[in-house]
């Protein structure tokens, strides 16, 4: 037997390795999810802090005619609409010069263009309208549509590039706004932080 494993001493070093190496890859991944887990808590705090923030505020992104201020929080890739009882906040990544966060309530009426006090978001630029475009909650689904036509903007999803009109077009999870050159990535969110 000794003989034997002497012998074959490639075979334990190649077991060996082999545990070694499949030690080490479920260490990696449980630390990947702990940290994919305590950044999702941390979404999630931030959400709901940000919301009662908002409604005890005088000065909030959900008091109609204020402007939005943007939040310090990390974009997360997302899934497919579908928020228990329709209730849904807006996470918007504005990328321009720098890239600002910004979570709102459709319901609401979230306007975006280049006029600060007719805005709740702001995009500073000649290639925007001063009210650019409305995002909304219709039926529990969240649309955008553009209020000024002698301003295109388009919506990207994944590959597919589509301008968007004076009818509202269906915004989900993923997808881009264009607006001159800013680009406004969308991601829904329950009340509770969860993506949807």
């Amino acid at each position: 037997m000794i003989q034997y494993l002497k012998d074959k001493w490639y075979l334990i070093l190649a077991a060996v390795i082999l545990v070694a190496v499949f030690i080490v890859v479920q260490n990696i991944m449980k630390k990947r999810k702990i940290k994919r887990e305590q950044y999702e808590q941390r979404l999630k705090d931030q959400v709901l802090s940000e919301a009662l923030k908002n409604s005890r505020t005088s000065k909030n992104v959900f008091v109609t005619g204020t402007q939005a201020a943007p939040l310090d929080i990390e974009n997360v890739p997302g899934r497919t609409e579908g928020a228990r009882g329709g209730k849904i906040v807006v996470q918007l990544a504005v990328s321009g010069e720098k890239t600002e966060l910004y979570v709102v309530k459709p319901e609401e009426h979230v306007l975006l263009g280049s006029a600060p006090g007719m805005n709740k978001i702001v995009l500073p630029a000649t290639n925007v309208a001063q009210q650019q475009c409305d995002v909304f909650l219709h039926h529990e689904y969240v649309y955008v549509k553009n209020l000024n036509l002698n301003f295109p903007m388009a919506l990207r999803r994944k590959k597919q590039q589509a301008p968007v009109g004076e009818k509202g077009i269906r915004i989900v999870t993923g997808d881009v706004m264009l607006i001159g050159p800013y680009q406004v990535q969308v991601t829904l969110m329950d009340y509770e932080g969860n993506i949807v």
